[in-house]
């Protein structure tokens, strides 16, 4: 199972949907000086929805006899990484317009990228699990 390269990507994935339930999304200056920040874990459908692409990385991990299988929660690991990366931007514009005070300056944090990084191993181990699956097709013409 680990010698498999989209085990690797399946646990990166994993880690990055794990790091980012704590690292901040995005930060805004208000006009007194402090600064508001929203990370994953303030909203709840943002947050199960983290849990949930996490949790299908790391169990796809364990399907490796279920290719078909594999490549289908990697195809919904993706779609639910694009589906948190439009939560953030809707989350966060909506925190901009609810602000009493207009916010002086806002920053995108390295937390709002990671759903793009999760795609990546997302789609990294879909090809991975693609390639398996013609090293066996081409297998099993020989015999």
């Amino acid at each position: 199972m680990i010698q498999r390269i989209q085990t690797i990507w399946l646990i990166l994935a994993a880690s990055a949907g794990a790091a980012m339930y704590k690292l901040p999304l995005w930060k805004g200056k208000l006009a007194d000086g402090t600064f508001r920040y929203f990370s994953g874990s303030e909203n709840l459908l943002l947050f199960i929805t983290i849990i949930v692409t996490t949790l299908i990385a790391l169990f796809t991990i364990f399907m490796f006899k279920d290719r078909r299988s594999q490549k289908s929660l990697c195809i919904l690991g993706i779609l639910l990484s694009f589906a948190i990366l439009a939560m953030e931007f809707f989350m966060v514009d909506g925190l901009k317009k609810a602000a009493a005070f207009p916010f002086q300056s806002n920053y995108w944090q390295i937390g709002a990228v990671i759903p793009i990084v999760m795609t990546v191993f997302f789609s990294m181990a879909r090809s991975g699990i693609r390639k398996d699956e013609k090293m066996l097709r081409d297998l099993e013409k020989l015999r």
